[in-house]
């Protein structure tokens, strides 16, 4: 979306929380999500899931709650969930404080690593995919993390493609692209997360 247009903006940003599913900017504050990211956890939270989802098993890997922390493959725990999260998934998903508590060590972690390795050199890119076009902000790269930021991985192969959409490991095991998320999630605050607002907040 374009800062020229703050208006419209805005009105894009409460149709599209409206139009999507999962748990909304109350009931992550509700659960501790800081005010500043409540939006954005709330956009997030709307590709992934509620408090109480649990995916189909996709090769083996099972995820759990609204920002869909998954198991290792053949077994109901390890993974990012065992990472960050001491309890079985059915405590998990009765509990929202603890699954909003793990995503913001999650989002911080990410954070810190793609700045480590570079990906946030992204930001600023204007990116276009099946229709849609934004342009990148620290937010669209935290949420391309919900990939993970690490060494091959799908935001990492994005931007060693030189930013091409198209390229190679760009998608997960469900056919979703690293850019549907670049661009989903671009233009929100994520100060609570970055230390500052790169003048983007629906």
């Amino acid at each position: 979306m374009r800062r020229s247009r703050p208006t419209l903006a805005a009105a894009f940003c409460l149709l599209a929380s409206a139009a999507l599913a999962g748990e909304n900017a109350v009931s992550l504050m509700n659960a501790g999500m800081s005010a500043d990211c409540a939006d954005y956890a709330s956009n997030v939270s709307a590709s992934e899931g509620n408090f109480g989802s649990t995916s189909p098993v996709v090769n083996g890997v099972t995820c759990y709650g609204a920002f869909q922390f998954c198991s290792a493959p053949g077994n109901r725990t390890g993974g990012t969930f065992s990472q960050y999260y001491s309890g079985t998934p059915d405590q998990f998903l009765n509990d929202p404080k603890a699954q909003v508590a793990a995503w913001m060590q999650y989002q911080n972690d990410q954070w810190s690593l793609a700045q480590r390795r570079g990906l946030t050199s992204a930001i600023g890119q204007r990116v276009c995919y099946k229709g849609e076009c934004a342009t990148l902000t620290q937010s669209s790269i935290l949420k391309a993390c919900q990939f993970g930021c690490g060494k091959g991985g799908k935001l990492d192969n994005f931007v060693k493609a030189g930013f091409d959409c198209n390229a190679a490991g760009t998608k997960d095991g469900n056919g979703t692209s690293v850019c549907k998320y670049l661009i989903s999630g671009s233009g929100y605050n994520v100060s609570c997360i970055t230390n500052n607002n790169d003048g983007y907040d629906c």
